[in-house]
């Protein structure tokens, strides 16, 4: 279960960046996961929660934004949204190797907790 490390990863980084700021607490991690990055989120959200105890981010809430597969058809230049990894243009009946969108796994944001809030237990 690769998540775990993923989780101790978003948690080094936010960390990090909580420090630097003077952020006690963490109550919210946006995170974008792509489509094709292998991430299976119920995982993630159970590594994160085991990872997070004890640190800025406890009982934090993650938000997961899902970012779709999207790739660019090299016969009309347009890109297209894909439901399924089946890359190809029906309508120039071409593959599209091109992947613009599907692969990410960024953290779009932290919210730091007011000092005066208390913290919550799980």
């Amino acid at each position: 279960m690769h998540e775990v490390s993923i989780a101790q990863a978003v948690l080094a980084e936010v960390t990090a960046s909580a420090e630097s700021h003077g952020v006690d607490r963490v109550g919210r991690i946006t995170l974008r996961i792509g489509r094709l990055s292998g991430v299976v989120e119920s995982a993630l959200r159970f590594g994160f929660e085991l990872v997070a105890e004890n640190s800025v981010a406890e009982g934090a809430e993650l938000v997961v934004e899902n970012e779709p597969v999207v790739v660019r058809c090299p016969a009309g230049g347009h890109s297209l949204e894909l439901d399924d990894v089946h890359f190809y243009c029906d309508e120039h009946q071409v593959a599209c190797p091109e992947l613009l969108s599907g692969r990410q796994l960024e953290i779009v944001s932290y919210d730091p907790v007011p000092v005066s809030a208390p913290r919550e237990v799980r």
